[in-house]
């Protein structure tokens, strides 16, 4: 099945005192890569986070953020950290500094940035607040599954029309093949008659060496090869489990094949419909590097 690697989803869950909402967004990727924001004293959680995502996402760079709130965190008192105040402090002064401002840096805006004030006590009951968490999770991710799966359904409908566009092309050029193989055959033998006398010519030796010739230039493996890599894509579309890597190993295989037979392609017509084959081929890679 295509499943595309873009998508969003959001969950949000409220029970014994916690609040949990949990953004999820999805962009293609290689791998499946999950990167969890969430307050520092719930960071106990976030490989519990990724797992869960993993389970069902499984490409693509996915964004997770989580926000919980409620009476039943208890962070405690916030306590001042001297060494990080100092240290945005003084960053401060230096760049004042550099930027010929005489005035100290105001201790209230200091005050204000990340990780000045920390918690003295208090730490939240982690299972209690998974409770909430993993439900808020789980439709976040369900949400950005559907999403995902409605585009895929969009992606497979586009692929399969450029698929039997590469079909229309490599058949004309099956159909071109006899032309270019007996082009060649003719040019071969119109310019050994010029070189040697037509007396002097072995026909069994010009035969042989016609035969070869045609052989070099013969395309029928190649065709009949691309035709069943076309063959084996659309039945990899329909396939449950993911199927981009697959796709794109045989479009890689598809652009060999075309590339084969463009370097033997001695007709113009031939040459041309390659170019074009090529060109789809490049369209369908794009479009598949954001197939999960």
């Amino acid at each position: 099945m295509v499943v595309s690697m873009t998508g969003f989803g959001r969950g949000e869950v409220e029970t014994d005192g916690y609040r949990a909402s949990v953004e999820l967004r999805s962009v293609n990727g290689r791998y499946g890569e999950v990167s969890v924001h969430l307050p520092r004293h719930l960071s106990p959680l976030e490989q519990r986070i990724r797992d869960l995502v993993l389970s069902v996402l499984s490409r693509g760079h996915i964004r997770v953020s989580l926000n919980v709130s409620g009476d039943a965190l208890g962070q405690g008192i916030p306590v001042l950290n001297e060494r990080v105040f100092e240290g945005y402090r003084d960053g401060f002064a230096r760049l004042q500094s550099r930027l010929g401002v005489s005035d100290a840096p105001d201790p209230l805006q200091v005050a204000l940035m990340p990780d000045v004030f920390e918690f003295e006590s208090g730490a939240p009951d982690l299972e209690a607040v998974w409770k909430v968490v993993a439900p808020a999770c789980k439709q976040a991710v369900a949400q950005c599954q559907s999403m995902r799966v409605a585009e895929g359904k969009q992606l497979a409908a586009d692929l399969v029309q450029r698929v039997h566009l590469l079909e229309d092309m490599v058949g004309r050029i099956q159909e071109l093949a006899p032309r270019q193989v007996e082009s060649a055959r003719r040019r071969f033998d119109e310019k050994l008659r010029e070189l040697i006398a037509p007396e002097n010519v072995d026909q069994n030796r010009l035969l042989t060496e016609i035969a070869l010739l045609s052989e070099r230039i013969d395309i029928t493996e190649e065709t009949v090869r691309f035709h069943s890599h076309n063959e084996q894509f659309l039945k990899t579309l329909d396939r449950e489990e993911p199927v981009g890597k697959r796709l794109n190993f045989l479009l890689q295989e598809m652009l060999r094949e075309a590339n084969t037979i463009g370097s033997k392609a001695g007709d113009a017509e031939i040459a041309h419909l390659v170019v074009g084959v090529k060109e789809e081929i490049e369209k369908l890679k794009e479009q598949v590097q954001n197939i999960e």
